[in-house]
Parts: structure tokens; C-alpha cells; sequence
């Protein structure tokens, strides 16, 4: 049954399979054995690789075994079996770099339709095992809490890195749903522009301004998935993320907005104590909404430049995300019980949970910096804020 529902070999050979490089001028076709030029990398992507062995890989981890990973990916994301026949041609991208993973996108055109995936791409130890540990948590949050907001995980393995290596490299690879349509977003500046504003990086338009009712349902939607996922009895919450990171990517169209979250670094509670008293339920609770609210402004400039502070005010989007999704779930408050409670703190008492946010949250001198210099301001942005918001 496998063999005819995934072809012969002459049937493969028939099926054209083009390998890629996104540019700033289109596309570039890469051949297998144009190894000469190394892939760009964060420091945590490990050894080098070059475009056509690093594409190769990719194209023979999707084909290996008549196509096995191709076809569950296919299959999965269709909700139907897919036959070798129905696809006309495999196109093969380098898209991404980053600190981790080199990402490949992977558009499957079919008779009918076009289907694309991301194929996440670890090189070295410490990238394959984050790798895996992703990959087990994206299957594990699927399971728990069922949500498009998340990129479905459809097989894993590894795969030599290219052939004829004298030290050959083991690369971890994963294929994923790619979400199309979907961009990035970091504060930046259009030509001509001397303050930095919301840029929406659209691939296929070139970079624009988002407008203030797309930004703050940009925030409101962003604080709405993590809070989703944040756990009330065991504090677990998805950390670390980052907007410089580009872990979150948006869908824009007039002003609709939709957002996903393509990473899940870590799921674990952030507070070092264990109870089941209300007191210290709300106090973890206080501290991932403060930490929220601050993580939600810091961003670098055009995403790889220096770190930025989103000013305007993001604040009561990110408290109504909190809110719709934190508030009544297992137990804990409703909104108007929480937002009540929120609102009787203090200044000082602000204070208080801003250096316990410092203390159990991680963040970079740089960061540090930044929350020194912006915090005061912050807090009295949120004391004004919580008041005005409908109970």
C-alpha cells in the first residue's frame, strides 16, 4: 500500500525539486554542490554550513524512505492521504537564520493547491537538543490546550549534512506548518522617518507602518496567547520570548489582524515555590502580568539592531489580553475580581513586584538598563491604566 500510494523511483525522479535562496533581489537557484558560500548564524547554531549541502539535506530528509516525512506533513495539514501523483513540483527555500535554527521553507505545489512548511534545521549539540526539547513541547501544549496560535509539529529526525564529508555533520530536523501570509514585525524607521514605529516586514510589499488599531490588536492578541498558556496551579508559562526574536508573526489585512507564536523555547514555572494558597497563586500571577507588560515593550530596532522601548499605550491592550484569557480558567479570578485586585496596589507596592520581577525574570544588562530608565514611568502608565478598564 505504501509503495503505490508514494511511487516508484522512476515516478521520484520525474518530480521536479528546486532548491532556493530568498534574496532582497528574488530568488536564487542553488545546486547541490555549490558549497562555497557559508549560511549566515547566531552563536548557538553551531558549526558552519554552506546553501548547497544545508538544501540537499533538507531535500533528502522530505524524500528518504518514499517520501515519508513529506507525506505525513502533507497529509496532516490536508487531513487526507496524498499520493505522489498529485504533486507537481517541490520548491526548497532558505528563508531564515537564527540563533538556533536555519530555517528552510518547503512549498509543496499539488494539482490544486500549493502547501507550505518550515523545516527547522539544528547544527551542533546544543541546537539539536533545543530542538527536540521544542518539538516535545509543541506536541505537549497541542495536546493540552488546542489552539491555532501555535505551529503544528508533523516529524522529526536527522540527516548527514551534505555527502562526502571528511568530519561528517549531524543535523536535527523538524518539519513544522509554516504560516503563510505571516510576517514578522519590530520597531524600526521608514525612510525619512526619525521615530521608530511598529514595521510590519511584509516579503512581498517591502516593510510598512503599522497604524494604531493594527498595533494595538498586535499587543492585545500577543498578551492574550501567553496568558492562554499560562498554567495558575503550576505557574508553568512559555519563557523565554522575545519580540526581537522574532518569535511572534502577524497577518494584516486592513485592519484585521492575526497573530501566531512560531516558538516555544521553554514551559516551566518561572517562581521557585510550590503552593496551593490562593496568596501565592497571586503572587506568581502578578508577576508573569507585570513581566507581560514590560517583555511586550522591549524589541530591537529593526530586529537585529539596538534595543528599543515601545512607547504610546500598549498598556491597556496587554492588561485586556491578560485578562480574556488569565481570568475564571482553574480557579483563578474573574476578571473584575482580578481587575480589582490589581487596581488596590500602591505605588510602593508596584515597586515591590517590579524588583521581584527583576529578581526571578532573566534579562540582559542591556534590558536591565532600559526597565531602570523606563520603569517608573511604566508603573504609573499602569496605575493609571487598571482604573479605566471596564469591570
Amino acid at each position: 500500500m505504501e509503495g503505490s500510494r508514494n511511487g516508484t523511483m522512476k515516478e521520484w525522479q520525474a518530480i521536479s525539486v528546486r532548491m532556493l535562496a530568498t534574496t532582497p533581489t528574488g530568488d536564487v537557484s542553488i545546486g547541490a554542490g555549490a558549497g562555497s558560500r557559508a549560511l549566515p548564524g547566531g552563536s548557538g547554531s553551531g558549526p558552519t554550513l554552506t546553501y548547497g549541502p544545508y538544501l540537499d539535506s533538507v531535500r533528502r530528509f522530505l524524500l528518504r524512505r518514499s517520501g515519508a516525512s513529506l507525506f505525513a506533513a502533507l497529509s496532516a495539514h490536508l487531513g487526507r492521504p496524498v499520493g505522489l501523483k498529485e504533486i507537481e513540483r517541490i520548491d526548497i527555500r532558505s528563508e531564515k537564520h537564527g540563533a538556533f535554527y536555519h530555517v528552510a521553507r518547503v512549498d509543496v505545489h499539488l494539482l490544486e493547491a500549493a502547501v507550505s512548511f518550515a523545516v527547522n534545521v539544528a547544527a551542533g549539540e546544543l541546537a539539536r537538543i533545543t530542538l527536540t526539547r521544542e518539538c516535545r513541547l509543541l506536541r505537549r501544549l497541542a495536546r493540552r490546550i488546542p489552539s491555532p496560535h501555535l505551529p503544528r509539529v508533523y516529524s522529526q529526525g536527522s540527516m548527514r549534512h551534505g555527502e562526502g564529508h571528511e568530519e561528517p555533520l549531524e543535523l536535527g530536523l523538524a518539519v513544522g506548518e509554516w504560516f503563510t501570509d505571516y510576517h514578522e514585525f519590530h520597531l524600526g524607521r521608514l525612510q525619512g522617518e526619525r521615530r521608530a514605529g511598529l514595521l510590519l516586514w511584509d516579503s512581498a510589499t517591502g516593510h510598512r507602518a503599522l497604524n494604531d488599531i493594527q498595533i494595538s490588536s498586535l499587543y492585545r492578541q500577543g498578551a492574550r496567547i501567553l496568558s492562554e498558556y499560562y498554567d495558575w496551579n503550576s505557574f508553568r508559562q512559555i519563557y523565554p520570548w522575545h519580540h526581537g526574536a522574532g518569535d511572534f508573526v502577524a497577518r494584516v489585512e486592513g485592519d484585521v489582524v492575526d497573530l501566531r507564536l512560531i516558538t516555544v523555547r521553554g514551559y516551566d514555572p518561572v517562581v521557585g515555590y510550590r503552593t496551593r494558597k490562593m496568596a501565592g497563586k497571586m503572587l506568581a500571577l502578578l508577576l508573569f502580568f507585570l513581566h507581560l507588560t514590560l517583555q511586550m515593550r522591549l524589541d530591537r530596532i529593526d530586529g537585529v539592531g539596538e534595543l528599543a522601548w515601545a512607547e504610546g499605550t500598549i498598556l491597556e491592550d496587554v492588561t485586556r489580553g491578560f485578562l480574556e484569557a488569565v481570568s475564571g480558567k482553574d480557579g483563578a479570578p474573574s476578571p473584575p475580581a482580578l481587575l480589582e485586585i490589581l487596581c488596590v496596589f500602591s505605588e510602593d507596592e508596584w515597586r515591590q513586584v517590579l524588583a521581584e520581577v527583576l529578581e526571578v525574570y532573566t534579562f540582559s544588562p542591556e534590558e536591565l538598563e532600559l526597565i531602570h530608565r523606563h520603569g517608573e514611568v511604566h508603573l504609573q502608565q499602569l496605575r493609571q491604566t487598571l482604573p479605566s478598564l471596564p469591570r
